[in-house]
């Protein structure tokens, strides 16, 4: 198993049901998580909840669920839920402490990608 997928498990990440999803081609999913994790949604998100733009913020969070469901990332995709939930209800209160989930989220699995190792960790340093 790969470093990619070892630390995708040790996250929380449902890795057998997304290798099943992926027929387990793991170069497919690494390339998957490198588009994932250079989204710009994430940075989408951030910028519209500061601009309290929450129609914008809502859109961004929606689609980043729907690929941390795809990958898998459960933990992140509980979160994102949550998030778009709130949204939904028209409950923007914690939108700020939220801010940062996305965000976190991303950094927590590793990935091998374009012939170099790319690391991320939890603080967001190269390990």
């Amino acid at each position: 198993m790969s470093k990619l997928l070892d630390k995708c498990r040790a996250y929380g990440a449902d890795v057998d049901a997304t290798m099943d999803r992926f027929i387990g081609d793991e170069e497919l999913f690494g390339s998957c998580m490198e588009q994932f994790i250079q989204d710009e949604g994430f940075a989408g998100v951030k910028e519209a909840i500061q601009k309290e733009d929450y129609k914008a913020a809502f859109e961004y969070a929606h689609a980043l669920k729907g690929v941390a469901g795809n990958l898998g990332l459960t933990p992140l995709f509980h979160e994102i839920s949550a998030m778009v939930e709130s949204f939904r209800a028209g409950d923007y209160s914690q939108s700020n402490q939220r801010i940062g989930i996305p965000e976190y989220g991303r950094l927590l699995c590793s990935y091998e990608g374009r012939g170099a190792e790319k690391s991320i960790g939890t603080d967001s340093k190269r390990q």
